[in-house]
């Protein structure tokens, strides 16, 4: 994904983290200010971003479906 030689897991979690931070700031600024679509839109990414980062930091249960590992 990146060319180089970077370490690409930690380049994805920093991604999916921001992305998760940034989910979390819009879901509830969007609300706050009474923009439901929107906030709606964001809430949805908060548990798929999660998810992905959770998968990356090896912290989703046996069983479960992995996407980077």
């Amino acid at each position: 994904m990146f060319p180089g030689g970077e370490s690409t897991t930690t380049s994805l979690i920093f991604i999916w983290g921001v992305v998760l931070i940034c989910s979390i700031r819009g879901c509830f600024r969007n609300f706050q200010t009474g923009d439901k679509a929107w906030g709606t839109a964001f809430g949805i990414l908060i548990p798929a971003s999660a998810y992905f980062l959770a998968d990356l930091l090896g912290l989703l249960p046996p069983g479960a479906p992995r996407v980077f590992m």
